[in-house]
């Protein structure tokens, strides 16, 4: 079975520690893998619009945090809903969280644009299980 290539990864956290883990996690587990990592949802949210709304982008793995100050991620999906279709065609977009309530998970489920929930940290046996395509 050949091996496809890996997506670029764009991290949106305030946490600088959490992006430097998500960083480390999808390099090791996707040798060669691009990880882009923005502590400033803004920040992230130009990068997309200025990368992925060319013609000749591959597709890419969103992991978005909630709970951060100024611009959460429930803001930045708001955003995004706004954004083209080639965009959001081009994104698939994670909830990357540490949150324990219930209700952050059903919200980022019921939202269309979010493929899954995933519960912080990072690790390398989540990477294989979402993406068995690229191991």
């Amino acid at each position: 079975m050949e091996q496809k290539t890996t997506p670029d990864f764009i991290v949106i956290d305030d946490e600088a520690v959490n992006n430097m883990i998500c960083l480390k996690i999808v390099q090791s587990t996707f040798p060669g893998a691009v990880v882009h990592t923005f502590t400033e949802p803004e920040q992230g949210l130009e990068y997309i619009i200025f990368t992925y709304l060319g013609n000749d982008i591959e597709n890419a793995v969103l992991f978005l945090d909630i709970n951060m100050p100024i611009l959460t991620g429930w803001d930045v999906l708001d955003k995004f809903e706004k954004y083209s279709t080639i965009i959001k065609e081009r994104l698939k977009i994670f909830i990357l969280s540490s949150s324990v309530d219930a209700r952050d998970k059903q919200r980022a489920l019921n939202n269309p644009l979010v493929t899954d929930y995933i519960p912080k940290p990072l690790s390398k046996a989540k990477l294989q299980w979402l993406f068995p395509e690229y191991v």
